[in-house]
């Protein structure tokens, strides 16, 4: 019986991963200014170079059937161990920024490449560095923003939102031990937070949500944690990618001090990472001027 059970949780987990769902949720401030009342954004995260479909026709039907204004991806989108271009995501950003603006966080794959990009400056043969450095020179011809550790801005109506993106060290990703992240650190990074504007922070990693609220982030995006991975009723996620169980911010809305946070379960996994009782998840968004 226990391994019927195990042979059919397996069988579930790999269809599972072929399923998608969508998320709404609905963000209010009265610091948002009026002309982005009703607008509408979807959330991409984690899809970690996964497919839905041929060049992930399906993912580009779901998304253009919620026809949002823009798009937030909150990181790791690609895959640190394979190439960037040409790939899976490639193909869905590429036709997917030919109809909206793309904000674009890094997680700590696209941080490694960066690193791996630096590291091997000198160097002129193929590696998978050099596939990142397409990926963006491509996307980046098509308009789509880069975030890292910098901000931009998305403007209707002469009114701005103000998107950040900030890439975190390593250090904050390390497994087992999860050191604290203070402000000053957050602050040497990405400056600081203009208070008289709404400020969306694209931060990969959920866990210093608590900083990125203390910092001024009237909404905090994040992935990461791909939902918990397992997840249980009535319990939630069971384990994060950093080998912690029960993480406190595994996938939802959360709030801190008047401030929120929403945190993608994602649309893919990788390497031994699995998915269970967990549906790869699209994120929609509807902002709401609170009167």
């Amino acid at each position: 019986m226990i391994v019927i059970i195990i042979i059919i949780l397996i069988i579930w987990t790999l269809i599972e991963q072929k399923l998608l769902m969508t998320t709404k949720y609905s963000v209010s401030s009265n610091k948002l200014p009026k002309a982005f009342d009703g607008s509408t954004y979807v959330i991409l995260a984690d899809l970690h170079n996964y497919k839905f479909g041929k060049k992930n026709k399906r993912l580009v039907k779901r998304i253009n059937a919620l026809a949002p204004d823009f798009i937030i991806i909150a990181g790791d989108m690609i895959n640190k161990s394979k190439s960037c271009y040409p790939s899976n995501v490639f193909d869905l950003l590429e036709a997917l920024a030919r109809k909206y603006p793309i904000y674009y966080g890094y997680g700590n794959h696209e941080q490694r490449l960066e690193q791996l990009l630096q590291e091997n400056s000198q160097q002129t043969t193929e590696d998978l560095s050099s596939t990142w450095v397409e990926f963006k020179d491509l996307l980046q011809k098509l308009k789509v923003i880069f975030l890292d550790n910098e901000s931009s801005y998305y403007i209707k109506n002469n009114e701005k939102l103000r998107i950040t993106g900030v890439s975190i060290g390593k250090q904050y990703f390390e497994r087992n031990k999860i050191p604290s992240m203070d402000m000053k650190y957050l602050e040497s990074l990405i400056g600081k937070c203009p208070m008289d504007q709404f400020q969306i922070l694209i931060a990969h990693n959920p866990v210093f949500f608590e900083t990125y609220a203390g910092w001024g982030a009237d909404l905090t995006i994040s992935g990461h944690l791909h939902g918990g991975m397992v997840r249980l009723p009535g319990v939630g996620g069971v384990i994060s990618p950093q080998v912690k169980l029960f993480p406190k911010y595994y996938g939802g809305n959360y709030s801190e001090h008047g401030r929120e946070m929403l945190v993608s379960r994602g649309l893919g996994s990788h390497s031994y990472m699995p998915r269970l009782f967990n549906i790869p998840e699209l994120v929609f968004v509807t902002m709401k001027y609170k009167r």
